[in-house]
């Protein structure tokens, strides 16, 4: 009897248990590495969508043929929703958006309307992550989708890549997702900085051209505004607090024999402090911003005494200090606040920024900056603080 009783329970358990009743075989699914937004016609919503080719065609030795890992589909709609619904029309299957990589936006289409109508799907969606990547492109969002990738699958992939690269290595752009991009918008100036997008020629006049992700394109109240040039990123990033490391040029003073000649230093650690006084009408900010160096390439200066090494250390303070504050005086023609600092005074004394916030992109024009910079030189890279051939 005790047998029977737990036969019994053990198949009432099985009926208990789920399955996957609704699931969706991969044959059913197109999977989307990234996307183009564009303005389309009559005011519609033009969207290219990169798919990735499960399967390429290989010879009969093993080898690859050129048949490339993607294909792109367009369709045009009155809203992104619409154009997405769209895509089985054409591609016979259903996209699925787990594994999307980038979205990017033509910049005429970025002044027109603002991005947050064309991300709501992205942030509704169960599939989207917020890690996907953001870009705002100079002209048309779709030709970079067709550019062929350098070592990647997908040019999508290759510009993924790129975007965490250049912000990681070169500080020439910054590292950005729907995450941290929503975060900006939410904020109380509703500003945001997204990676900038751009073809060059390739030198020697060759008719390829090469994407770079460098710069920045800035969003007020969702919309483009404009476009920082990426050698103030790095000095955008320094007072924001997020800078760690890169290259700084420091020109030679006077330059040799009229030339413009520069040395290059590396900066191995950075710290920021950003203190705020608020009066009743303005504020004045004060950043203390901490460098530590190591010489990667010098052209003019010799270090042979603490007294040379001081010296030097001044040059590059006073070589900061001027591009930030050439950074900030941009900033403030601009009347744009990249640096957060609404919201700082928000946080601080929230009565008198809802006095301030109305005509705060006048205000922030209106401030005064006082800028802190402290270089130590940490290593000089061999056992000489010279040219190694200058004579």
């Amino acid at each position: 009897m005790s047998r029977r009783i737990g036969l019994a329970a053990s198949l009432s358990a099985l009926c208990l248990m789920t399955g996957c009743w609704d699931r969706a075989e991969l044959p059913e699914k197109g999977f989307v590495m990234g996307i183009a937004i564009d303005e389309g016609r009559e005011g519609k919503i033009s969207l290219a969508t990169q798919i990735y080719r499960p399967s390429q065609g290989v010879s009969s030795i093993g080898a690859k043929t050129a048949e490339t890992a993607f294909v792109n589909i367009t369709t045009e709609d009155k809203t992104v929703a619409r154009a997405i619904r769209d895509i089985p029309i054409n591609l016979g299957r259903k996209a699925q958006w787990s594994h999307i990589r980038l979205i990017m936006i033509g910049d005429k289409l970025a002044r027109k309307r603002p991005i947050t109508e064309l991300l709501e799907f992205f942030y509704r969606d169960h599939e989207p992550r917020l890690t996907i990547k953001f870009m705002i492109t100079n002209g048309e969002a779709y030709p970079f989708l067709q550019l062929k990738p350098y070592i990647e699958n997908t040019i999508s992939q290759q510009l993924f890549q790129s975007e965490k690269a250049a912000a990681e290595n070169s500080t020439k752009t910054i590292d950005m997702d729907l995450l941290k991009l929503g975060l900006q918008l939410k904020g109380e100036t509703g500003n945001a900085v997204v990676p900038y997008l751009y073809e060059t020629q390739e030198p020697l006049k060759r008719p390829e051209k090469t994407p770079n992700v460098a710069g920045l394109a800035l969003l007020k109240k969702g919309k483009l505004v404009g476009v920082m040039d990426p050698s103030m990123v790095e000095y955008l990033q320094m007072l924001t607090g997020v800078y760690k490391n890169g290259m700084l040029d420091i020109p030679c003073r006077p330059s040799p024999e009229g030339r413009q000649v520069k040395e290059v230093v590396e900066a191995l650690n950075s710290q920021s402090r950003l203190q705020t006084s608020i009066g009743p009408e303005s504020a004045t900010v004060r950043f203390q911003i901490k460098i530590d160096l190591a010489l990667i390439e010098l052209a003019c200066t010799k270090i042979k005494t603490s007294s040379d090494e001081r010296k030097f250390a001044k040059q590059v303070e006073d070589t900061v200090r001027e591009r930030i504050e050439e950074t900030v005086d941009w900033m403030k023609e601009q009347k744009f606040d990249g640096i957060g600092l609404g919201n700082k005074i928000n946080a601080k004394n929230p009565k008198l920024w809802k006095k301030w916030k109305p005509d705060w992109d006048s205000r922030f024009a209106r401030t005064r900056f006082k800028i802190d910079v402290k270089v130590k030189l940490k290593t000089s890279g061999t056992t000489i603080g010279k040219p190694v051939f200058k004579k």
